[in-house]
C-alpha cells in the first residue's frame, strides 16, 4: 500500500498529515521544524510513503531531509495549488490534507527542485540583483530632491561621484541635508555590499563550454551569463523554445473575446530574474550591436505610444530567449547568421528565428 504525506511548511512549526488509498487520515499533526521530527514521523511509513512540500520561501531544509532519507518528495509550485490558495476556509491543517489528498489523484503541479550545490551561486546573484534595485532607487530619490529644489541639470553620473561636501548649497535646510546625506550614503553601502558580491561571484566562474558560448552573445556579459545559467539549471526541464520563452515571461498573453483580439498583459508566471537578465542583455545589445540596433529599429516602427520601447525590448528579449535555449540545449556556440535569417522550423529546436 503506498502512503500520501502532505506537508504544510511554515517558519516555526509545519503540519503534516499522512493517509492511505483509501484517505484514510492516519497521522495528522502539528511538529517543531526540525529535521529529526520530520522523518521520525514517517518512519512508520518509511518505504511506502510519498510526500509533498509547497514551494513556500524557506522549502530548502525540508526537501533537502526528506531526500537525504530517501523519501520521495514533490515540490508543488505554489501557483497551481488553487485547490488551497482559492479555498473559503485555509487552515495549516486542511492544506496538509488537501495537499495528501492531491498527491493522491496526480494532480500535484511539480516545481524543479533546484540541486542543493548550485543554490548558494544563485542566490547570491539574485541578492545582487535585489540590491541593485535598492540602488536604484536611492538613486531616483536623491534625483527627485534635487529637482524638486530646480536642480535637474544634475546627472545620474553627478550623483555617483557625489559626497557629503558636494551636496548643494540650495540644500541648505538640516532636515534637506540630512536627506541628501543618508541617500548617498545608502548609495555608497549598497555599491560596496554589490561590489563584495561580485567578487565572491567571480570564485565561482567555470570556464565551460555554456558560459563561454553564452558570453559570445551581444549583450551578455559575466553576471548576465551566470544568472542564465544559474536561473535555467537543467535546460531539458523545457521540452521546446516556446516553453522556455514563457518561463522567461518575454512572450506576452493573449486575451481573446469573440472577434476581439488584443495583446494580453504580461503575466507574472515565470521567472523574473531570467526575465530581466534577458531585458537586460536586449537593451544592451541594441545599443552596442548595429544588427540588433536595426533590428530594434524596424520593429519599432510597427508600434506606437508609451509602451513602444517596452514591446519592442520584449521582441529582442524573445530573440535572445531563442538563441540562449538554442545553445545550451545543443551545445553550439552564438551563430548571428541563425539569430536574424533562419525561418522557424516544426520542431522549434533548430532555429533561432522567428521568421
Amino acid at each position: 500500500m503506498t502512503y500520501y504525506c502532505g506537508i504544510d511548511l511554515g517558519r516555526s512549526s509545519s503540519h503534516v498529515c499522512v493517509i492511505d488509498e483509501e484517505q484514510r487520515v492516519l497521522f495528522d499533526r502539528k511538529l517543531p521544524n526540525r529535521p529529526e521530527a520530520i522523518t521520525a514521523c514517517l518512519t512508520p511509513f518509511r518505504d511506502q510513503v510519498r510526500t509533498v512540500v509547497e514551494s513556500t520561501a524557506t522549502w530548502y531544509w525540508l526537501v533537502d531531509c526528506l531526500q537525504d532519507a530517501q523519501i520521495p518528495v514533490t515540490l508543488a509550485h505554489t501557483y497551481g495549488l488553487h485547490a488551497i490558495t482559492r479555498a473559503k476556509i485555509k487552515t495549516d491543517k486542511r492544506d496538509a490534507r488537501t495537499l495528501a489528498r492531491l498527491l493522491r489523484s496526480n494532480m500535484i503541479p511539480p516545481a524543479y527542485i533546484y540541486p542543493r550545490d548550485r543554490r548558494p551561486l544563485r542566490d547570491a546573484l539574485r541578492r545582487r540583483w535585489k540590491l541593485v534595485q535598492m540602488r536604484a532607487d536611492e538613486y531616483r530619490g536623491m534625483r527627485t530632491i534635487l529637482a524638486q529644489h530646480g536642480l535637474i541639470e544634475i546627472t545620474l553620473a553627478d550623483i555617483k561621484t557625489m559626497e557629503e561636501a558636494d551636496i548643494p548649497s540650495v540644500l541648505a535646510h538640516p532636515a534637506l541635508r540630512l536627506h541628501a546625506r543618508q541617500e548617498l550614503e545608502r548609495i555608497a553601502l549598497y555599491s560596496t555590499q554589490i561590489q563584495a558580491l561580485e567578487e565572491e561571484i567571480s570564485k565561482s566562474i567555470e570556464d565551460t563550454d555554456p558560459y563561454r558560448n553564452l558570453t559570445s552573445i551581444p549583450g551578455v556579459g559575466i553576471v548576465i551569463a551566470l544568472t542564465l545559467i544559474c536561473e535555467i539549471g537543467d535546460i531539458s526541464r523545457f521540452p521546446d523554445a516556446r516553453k522556455f520563452s514563457s518561463y522567461c515571461r518575454v512572450v506576452p498573453g493573449c486575451a481573446d473575446s469573440g472577434d476581439s483580439r488584443r495583446r494580453g498583459r504580461g503575466s507574472k508566471q515565470g521567472n523574473p530574474y531570467l526575465k530581466w537578465a534577458l531585458n537586460q542583455a536586449a537593451i544592451r545589445a541594441v545599443q552596442h550591436d548595429p544588427r540588433f540596433r536595426a533590428f530594434f529599429e524596424k520593429h519599432a516602427k510597427r508600434h506606437v505610444g508609451r509602451t513602444q520601447k517596452i514591446i519592442t525590448y520584449g521582441i529582442v528579449a524573445h530573440r535572445l530567449a531563442l538563441a540562449v535555449y538554442h545553445i545550451l540545449k545543443h551545445h553550439v556556440p552564438y551563430q548571428e547568421d541563425r539569430l536574424f535569417t533562419n525561418p522557424p522550423t516544426a520542431d522549434d529546436s533548430s532555429s533561432y528565428g522567428l521568421g
